[in-house]
């Protein structure tokens, strides 16, 4: 192995000792074809004069010729436009290899051109527009990776530079990655804010460092992401569409919409197909993700399918997007394509003939798969059968069923043939035909001869006996008519049937068992008969047998019946009665029936037993009788029974004693006894005669005793008379009488009432109430010890305390009467239970425990109230020990997150007071008031990292005011949700690997790894190639998405490629995603897989013999396409063969070459065997043969056989006989070895002479005397046949005999004999004859100036870019002129022009000179756009000759011209409330450029300021410039804004200007009037105003105030009144909205009046609201006290100015005054025939005399009579009735009327 590889390398050096040429050329790309290179020819050294005969060409590697070589002078031209990117890619330097080949002999040159590159493509980059989102918490020094740009030239021409337009938030950042080069990065320098500036307008700009520079740009859109807070909302919840089957694939179904309120992506919304089943739903159907169109996508079937319910799901495009579903329902209509279908699905081909009408013999399937009219099928039989077509239910399908019965005698067989047409148009039809076989079966059951059997037996038959028989016949025959009886023993009176047997052979039946007719009377049982036909019928048949009653039973007597059972009674009767008189009545019974059971009676009535007297009783008639009574029956044997009856006569009296004692005794016989109703009627009657006697003397007492009969309160146990009440609005006043309710205290010797306690606040959420200042009140501190003194109330109230104890001093109230004791000896009350205010009074402010006090005789009620005062016993506590919260890391600092309150039981200052949050960077703590409650908020001061710290764990404390102060904590975990705001990093930013080729699939390469500091999908990373890599590395290459692995997924072959560069992604699954870039160099392993390949590029098939060694033969490439050693050919030839392989400069190049001098005598033919090995493990190799052919030379003279040849000749010979033949050989073969003999003559002439003419001379023009200048005899001319024998074409000269001229016999054009070439000789070889002699004379046609120079066309068209630099040439053909030396061009003119010029290249005598049109100065298209040039050329000759040429310039446009608009800036009137969607304004741009530079598109700038969320509801069309409003503007918000829209042409670069539209809103009247008082609770425009009675005319009732939020004449209000009940009562005044009273109020009058008033505006079209005022008259006194009232119960509603207030309290002192005059008055009066006739409350059942009640607003007033209601105190001594009336509503408002 070692010297084989030792051998290699010797081998590979020794390549380079055999040099021939190498030639090196560069030249720039991108040079017209026929482009000089360089003299191939010249350069090698090369005979200029042979290269045409030695075939120079050049041989190139690449499939395209792009050179070629001119084999007349060896020049190297370009073939083809050279693209250096093309060619070379990225490469440096550029080489081509040519290899240039010379035959006779082969020769084989080495030549490389370098491909110089030049600045001719721009940077690029991938995308013109690059978006970028950015979430707008991104910290400042973040960076974001953009796409870098490409220029495919390399070197200087690469990109240079990056440069970012100038701006505020980013700046650019480059970095050095690899073989890319400079990577731009974005880095934010001042933090984003989407609110402010939603997007970012950025132009990255890449330029190489050409000259001139050539640059490229990307705009770059940073987007900022938005919260993503609203889903789309669709605008029908469920959309509908109907559409026939066979709708062509695009059809238009519907739309649907749906709307987002957010903006930018968060606000676009994108539909997608979500079928309500998983299925192919979606399938058929196509929905345009952005326009929501619904179309056609698939061909729709009704019969697979005739409704399809979409869910359109509306998507928004926010980081998390939100969405809505849509309902799509469509409806598929059939059209009658489908036939219809009969399938047989059951089918008895052979039915018995006992088939009941109906059975089914076949079941089909009639399936039409249309629907409706056109799924509807009828089928129909062939006539004359007994068959019929039943169909289902469902109507697909049908049953042949029998239609009557077959008979098989009749009809063995039957062919039915079935038709299904459906009913559509036009009609579809198919048919079907049946083969049914009858088959005979046993159809026939047995029957009875009767049906039902009767049968009558007697009762007490003998057991065993047949007692009937039943009897069936079978209408078949054989085993079918076979009949067998049995009993059905199922029936329901199987007790009877058991005792039954019968026959089955003939059906006799027989009874086990004597029957009895009072037990069983009839019964019934089946008798069942079956055949033995298989299967066996059966018939059965009822039997019906009635059991026959016998005279078996003797009467039964039933009364009289003594107590020992014998049938004996005594009955007593008055002696006085008269005949007829019913003694007694004989009741008896026989079981049997009929004549059987008819008992007669003798002696007495003797169908009924009623014994009467005859007649009447004397007095000799005995005083007892005895009566024997006979009953029997009337059966044919008679049987009896009898019974006695004793008859006594008594008196009268002692009758009447005996029934009277008999009554009382019998309570079950007379439940109602008269006597005692009489005596309770009575008795009841007396008591309500004594209660209203008491009642009225009850009235008219002066006793202070009171029964409570009336309304109840808890404590209430008085009466309530004589009452007045009246109501103001809900206010009630009472003015209560001399009786008292509960709460009063009366001092014997008082002569009138006092209230002492007038107020109770009954509150709807505290069950503790408030005592009135009056009462006594004591406080006293909570958990005070057991017994500790509360107060003296003895003392305080001023009782003797001597004579507590006799007068029972106690506390009576049952709630509270635990907590404290009175101590009856002095008076003191102490604690008797501990006092827990928390417990007593949680949530209350003031805690009073009101005591009830009793005391006796007489007897007095006091109230003491205890206030129990708060200590600070509880520490504040949380309602969890710990609150675990969730931060975004994104939240903005200042952001409030509301934490558990802290609760303390304790009240005011013992509450809590204050919160301390534990020491920390990020939160602090802020307290809100809430009502009593203190809520505490997190306030985050600087912005969260969860990759920092994920979790912050804090303590919050709440401290009450106690004195100790107490505290309770709450831990606090505050968990950092993750945002997406870290990109992942891969371990390695470029991963190197190496891999062999050839490499099994599935072999994993290497397994990147990158890792995310963000948790849960946005630290989830998923691997991806780079967007830019090339479609071969996916074939090749797999990536897993999941894991990083890379694999191999197909064959890896080195000689493809040797090194895979793959860009890989890591991106994220946050929204937006982050990405990460890295790169994996995989660098292939070569294997040796290849055998090398022999190629012949150049072969000498036949070599001429006479070559010289080292002559080439042939050239061979030999390529092995694998790499190093394995790559490494040596080639070597077989033995013994005068050849040899000689290496070339360039690597595995060889030439074969003679070795030694060939001798075609010796060796005509070689087969040489060339093999090729690499140097690889194992070796591979590869051979060819070639043929080589040894070509014969003249090489051997011929060679005489004899030498010298000595003969002898006899004189006298006859001339022209053959004296002698002489024989020479030649060893070469074929012309070369034909042998011509002649005589060798000393004396033949041999001479040349050369002439000159000029061309196109007349014919006959002598060139000269060729016979005097060869010295030859004129005379003899003729004789010797002195003529032309060659060089003559077309006989151009000839030779005149006679006097040996040579002159011109045809037109001579020297361009068409020579072309070009000058020289023009025309050689021509001369014959003289007797002796032979040759003579060659040559004639130089001389040129004259006979053609005008010719352009290949008239007329040339050049299109020339505006932009074009000065000093650009473009090159021209050159203008054709067949003639040579000076008559050849020589001079080009261009016409008159200021813009363009010639430049003239000349190249020498003897070749075309070149020239080029240059630019002089710039062009402007838009100036001149055309240009018609005159371009002469003129040749040298004499006299000159000219032609012209046109050459047409066409200037071609380039952007250099920003779009203008008409007017900058804009002013634009917008009407509000316009339609959002429509268009409001028109931009309009023009751009003087053409095409594509002059198409110009419109878009809003939306930069950043506060404007910028009034842009975000404009969109512009891009087209044509109208900008519509997405939203409906409304003048009130927004009065004017400003935006600016940019117009931007299509050229390249993009130009663009912009304009400012300033928008001015329009006032429309829109907004109706809005009623600013009255307003009533309920929010509607009504109040009630309450005015005394006696007012003067003018007096302001009120003002109807009201606002419009509209501008001028829109705002403008005028007030009217619309409605009032008395037009001269009120004024309104128009402009003010003031109601006033036109006159003073008459007594007849009404109390309430309403007015509505109209409130308008001065709009076009006005727009109004109205407003009720109600008023209401009122007695001076009454308002007053309403009025009072009402400010005393509400504060809140107290809006009146003090001095109205003051004027009021005035106002109720004195009503309260009279108040107490009149109530005085009212005691003393002494007529109480007082009746209630006004209004009763609700819950009041007591009887109210005489009251007054009215409402006022929201309160109740009562003036109360006589009697007081409950809540009244009266106090001894007083002389008034005073008003202390709680509301019974419990409202939360006090009522206080003193």
């Amino acid at each position: 192995m070692d010297v084989w590889t030792s051998f290699c390398l010797a081998l590979i050096i020794m390549k380079f000792e055999g040099i021939s040429s190498q030639l090196r050329y560069s030249v720039q790309e991108e040079l017209k074809s026929g482009t000089p290179v360089g003299n191939v020819a010249k350069d090698l050294g090369l005979d200029l004069g042979k290269l045409a005969d030695r075939n120079l060409r050049v041989v190139s590697a690449t499939k395209q010729d792009l050179f070629k070589v001119n084999p007349r002078d060896g020049v190297l031209l370009i073939n083809h436009r050279v693209d250096r990117e093309e060619l070379c890619a990225k490469t440096v330097p550029c080489v081509t290899n040519l290899k240039a080949v010379v035959e006779n002999p082969l020769e084989m040159h080495q030549i490389m051109v370098e491909i110089l590159d030049v600045n001719d493509n721009s940077p690029k980059f991938p995308e013109e527009n690059y978006t970028l989102e950015v979430l707008e918490s991104a910290i400042v020094g973040s960076r974001f990776q953009v796409e870098g740009a490409h220029d495919l030239d390399v070197g200087l021409n690469s990109i240079n530079s990056y440069k970012l337009n100038n701006n505020q938030y980013f700046r650019l950042d480059m970095d050095a990655f690899g073989e890319e080069g400079k990577v731009p990065f974005l880095v934010l320098q001042r933090s984003l804010d989407r609110e402010h500036t939603p997007q970012h307008w950025l132009l990255l700009t890449a330029t190489d460092g050409g000259k001139p520079a050539k640059s490229g740009t990307m705009n770059i859109t940073v987007i900022l992401s938005d919260v993503n807070d609203n889903a789309p909302i669709c605008d029908q919840q469920k959309y509908t569409a109907t559409i026939k089957e066979n709708a062509p694939v695009g059809t238009f179904l519907l739309t649907i919409s749906a709307s987002d309120s957010d903006e930018g992506e968060n606000g676009e919304v994108e539909y997608s197909l979500r079928s309500k089943h998983r299925g192919p739903s979606s399938e058929q159907f196509e929905l345009n993700s952005k326009t929501g169109k619904l179309t056609v996508k698939g061909q729709l079937d009704y019969e697979e399918k005739q409704m399809y319910e979409l869910k359109v799901l509306a998507s928004d495009k926010g980081s998390v997007s939100l969405s809505t579903q849509c309902n799509v329902v469509i409806r598929v209509e059939d059209v009658n394509d489908n036939q219809p279908e009969i399938d047989i699905t059951s089918l008895s081909s052979r039915i018995p003939e006992d088939a009941a009408p109906g059975t089914v013999v076949a079941l089909m399937d009639v399936t039409d798969r249309d629907s409706g009219v056109n799924g509807q099928v009828v089928c129909s039989l062939s006539d004359s059968l007994p068959f019929d077509l039943k169909p289902s239910p469902d109507g697909q399908s049908y049953s042949l069923i029998t239609k009557d019965y077959l008979d098989k005698e009749t009809s063995h067989m039957f062919n039915i043939t079935i038709t299904a047409k459906d009913l559509g148009s036009p009609s579809l039809s198919s048919t079907k035909l049946i083969q049914v076989d009858v088959l005979d079966v046993n159809d026939n059951s047995p029957l009875f001869t009767e049906s039902p059997y009767t049968f009558y037996v007697p009762e007490n038959n003998k057991a065993g006996l047949s007692i009937f028989s039943v009897t069936a016949t079978d209408a078949d025959g054989g085993e079918n008519a076979a009949v067998a009886y049995f009993l059905n023993r199922k029936s329901t009176d199987s007790s009877v049937i058991s005792f039954l047997n019968i026959n089955e052979a003939d059906g006799t039946i027989s009874a086990l068992k004597s029957f009895d007719f009072e037990t069983l009377k009839t019964f019934q049982f089946q008798v069942v008969a079956t055949d033995s036909g298989t299967p066996s019928l059966s018939s059965n048949v009822t039997v019906n047998v009635f059991i026959l009653d016998q005279n078996d039973n003797a009467p039964v007597i039933l009364y009289p019946l003594s107590s020992n059972g014998s049938a004996e009674g005594v009955e007593e009767i008055p002696r006085n009665v008269n005949a007829g008189h019913l003694v007694t009545k004989v009741r008896a019974y026989d079981a049997d029936i009929g004549y059987n059971g008819w008992l007669l009676l003798f002696g007495l009535d003797r169908y009924t037993g009623q014994i009467r007297t005859l007649r009447s009783f004397t007095e000799t008639d005995e005083a007892e009788h005895k009566l024997v009574i006979l009953v029997k029956d009337n059966g044919n044997v008679s049987l009896s029974a009898s019974a006695t009856v004793i008859v006594k006569l008594v008196e009268p009296k002692e009758a009447f004693a005996a029934s009277d004692v008999k009554s009382p005794a019998k309570d079950d016989d007379d439940d109602h006894v008269t006597f005692y109703l009489m005596i309770t009627l009575g008795a009841v009657s007396v008591l309500f005669i004594i209660s209203i006697i008491v009642l009225i003397a009850m009235q008219c007492s002066k006793s202070t005793d009171y029964t409570s009969k009336y309304l109840q309160e808890t404590n209430y146990d008085g009466t309530l008379c004589h009452s007045i009440q009246y109501r103001s609005g809900d206010k009630r006043y009472m003015l209560v009488g001399p009786r008292m309710s509960i709460g009063s205290t009366i001092v014997p010797g008082s002569h009138a009432n006092t209230l002492k306690y007038v107020t109770y606040s009954f509150r709807n959420e505290r069950r503790k109430t408030k005592a009135p200042a009056e009462l006594l009140v004591y406080s006293v501190s909570e958990h005070v010890g057991v017994g500790s003194t509360v107060g003296n109330v003895g003392k305080d109230l001023g009782l003797d305390l001597g004579t507590l104890a006799s007068r029972r001093f106690r506390i009576v109230s049952n709630s509270n009467r635990s907590l404290f004791e009175l101590n009856q000896n002095n008076g003191v009350l102490h604690v008797a239970q501990n006092l827990d205010r928390e417990e007593l009074c949680d949530g209350t402010k003031v805690c009073l425990i009101n005591l009830k006090i009793v005391v006796e005789s007489p007897l007095e009620i006091h109230y003491v109230s205890v206030e129990i005062i708060d200590i600070n016993d509880h520490s504040p506590s949380f309602p969890e020990p710990e609150q675990r919260l969730e931060i975004a890391e994104n939240t903005p600092p200042g952001t409030h997150f509301q934490i558990h309150a802290a609760r303390d039981p304790d009240f005011g200052l013992q509450s809590v007071r204050l919160y301390r949050l534990g020491q920390n960077d990020y939160f602090d703590i802020q307290v809100k008031e809430s009502e009593e409650d203190k809520i505490p908020f997190l306030v985050l001061k600087k912005p969260l990292d969860r990759e920092g710290k994920s979790e912050h764990h804090l303590v919050l404390t709440a401290l009450d005011g106690g004195t100790p102060s107490r505290s309770g904590k709450l831990n606090l975990t505050i968990t950092v949700l993750d945002v997406n705001d870290n990109r992942p990093v891969f371990s390695n930013d470029i991963y190197t690997v190496s891999l062999n080729e050839n490499a099994p699939l599935g072999t994993i390469v290497i397994k990147v790894n990158a890792t995310d500091s963000d948790e849960g999908l946005n630290g989830e990373i998923e691997y991806t190639f780079g967007k830019t890599q090339k479609k071969k590395v996916y074939d090749i290459f797999e990536l897993d998405s999941i894991t990083g692995e890379i694999r191999v997924k197909g064959k890896v072959d080195f000689e493809e490629t040797e090194i895979y560069r793959l860009d890989l992604q890591a991106s994220d699954k946050g929204q937006p995603p982050w990405t990460g870039e890295s790169r994996v160099v995989i660098k292939l392993k070569d294997f040796n897989d290849n055998k090398p390949e022999i190629e012949i590029t150049s072969l000498s098939s036949q070599i001429p013999e006479d070559s010289k060694p080292g002559t080439v033969v042939s050239l061979i490439s030999v390529r092995d396409r694998d790499s190093g050693m394995n790559g490494k050919v040596i080639c070597k030839i077989s033995d013994n063969v005068p050849f040899d392989l000689t290496p070339s400069v360039e690597e595995n190049m060889y030439s074969l070459v003679t070795k030694g001098r060939l001798d075609r005598e010796a060796e005509s033919h070689y087969d040489i065997t060339i093999t090729a090995t690499d140097c690889g493990e194992p070796r591979l190799s590869a051979a060819k043969t070639l043929q080589i052919h040894v070509s014969d030379i003249n090489d051997n003279r011929p060679v005489f056989s004899q030498n010298p040849l000595e003969i002898y000749l006899v004189e006298n010979n006859a001339p022209g006989v053959s004296i002698f033949s002489i024989t020479a050989s030649d060893k070469d073969v074929n012309e070369n070895a034909a042998i011509t003999y002649n005589i060798r003559k000393s004396d033949g002439i041999h001479a040349q002479i050369k002439y000159s003419i000029p061309e196109e001379v007349k014919v006959g023009s002598v060139v000269g005397n060729i016979a005097k200048d060869l010295g030859l005899d004129i005379n003899t001319l003729g004789e010797r046949r002195f003529r032309i024998v060659s060089g003559i074409r077309d006989g151009q000269f000839e030779v005149n005999q006679n006097n040996g001229v040579l002159y011109v016999h045809q037109n001579i054009d020297r361009e068409t004999l020579c072309e070009n070439i000058s020289p023009c000789l025309m050689n021509l070889k001369l014959v003289a004859e007797n002796p032979m002699e040759i003579h060659y004379v040559a004639i130089e046609i001389s040129d004259i100036n006979d053609n005008t120079p010719t352009f290949q066309e008239n007329e040339k068209k050049i299109e020339i870019a505006e932009s074009t630099q000065p000093g650009r040439r473009f090159q021209l053909p050159t203008a054709r002129d067949p003639d040579v030396a000076v008559n050849t061009i020589r001079v080009y003119k261009l016409s008159q022009n200021d813009h363009f010029s010639l430049q003239i290249r000349d190249r020498g005598d003897d070749k075309d000179n070149m020239y080029s049109l240059v630019l002089r100065q710039h062009l402007d298209r838009e100036s001149v756009s055309h240009y018609d040039i005159t371009i002469t050329a003129t040749d040298s000759g004499q006299p000159r000759l000219s032609t012209f040429k046109t050459l047409s310039i066409d200037v071609s446009d380039t952007n250099d011209n920003a779009p203008q608009f008409l007017y900058n800036p804009v002013e634009l009137y917008l009407t509000e409330n316009n339609a959002p969607g429509n268009p409001i304004y028109s931009v309009s741009a023009s751009d003087k450029d053409l095409d594509e530079n002059s198409a110009v598109s419109y878009h809003l700038v939306r930069e950043e300021g506060s404007q910028s969320k009034n842009i975000a509801f404009l969109n512009v069309n891009s087209e044509n410039g109208e900008i519509y409003a997405l939203k409906s503007f409304d003048f009130e918000t927004l009065k004017t804004f400003q935006f600016q829209v940019v117009a931007t042409d299509s050229g390249t670069p993009s130009l663009s200007s912009n304009v400012t539209v300033n928008v001015f809103i329009l006032d429309q009247n829109d907004n109706a009037p809005v009623i600013l008082y009255p307003l009533s609770s309920n929010s509607s425009a009504e109040g009630v105003e309450e005015i005394p009675r006696n007012v003067n005319a003018g007096h302001l009732v009120t003002k109807v105030r009201a606002y419009d939020a509209d501008i001028g004449y829109n705002g403008w209000l005028l007030f009217s009144l619309q409605e009032v009940t008395d037009h001269s009562l009120f004024g309104l005044d128009r402009y003010t909205g003031q109601i006033r009273t036109l006159r003073s109020f008459t007594e007849t009058d009404e109390a309430e009046h309403k007015l509505v008033i109209l409130v308008k505006d001065n709009g076009n079209v006005s727009l109004s609201a109205t407003a009720t005022v109600i008023v209401k008259l009122v007695e001076p006194k009454e308002a007053f006290a309403a009025s009072d009232v009402k400010s005393a119960a509400k504060d809140d509603e107290g809006n009146d100015v003090t001095f109205y207030l003051m004027i009021t309290l005035g106002g109720v002192s004195i009503l309260f005054i009279i108040s107490i005059i009149v109530l005085i008055a009212m005691q003393c009066s002494k007529s109480t025939d007082y009746t209630s006739k006004y209004l009763q409350e609700t819950n009041y059942d007591g009887t109210l005399c005489h009251s007054i009640q009215y409402r006022s607003g929201d309160k109740r007033y009562m003036l109360v009579g006589p009697r007081m209601s409950i809540g009244s105190t009266i106090v001894p001594g007083s002389h008034a009735n005073t008003l202390m009336l709680p509301d019974r509503r419990r409202t939360s408002e006090e009522l206080v009327l003193t």
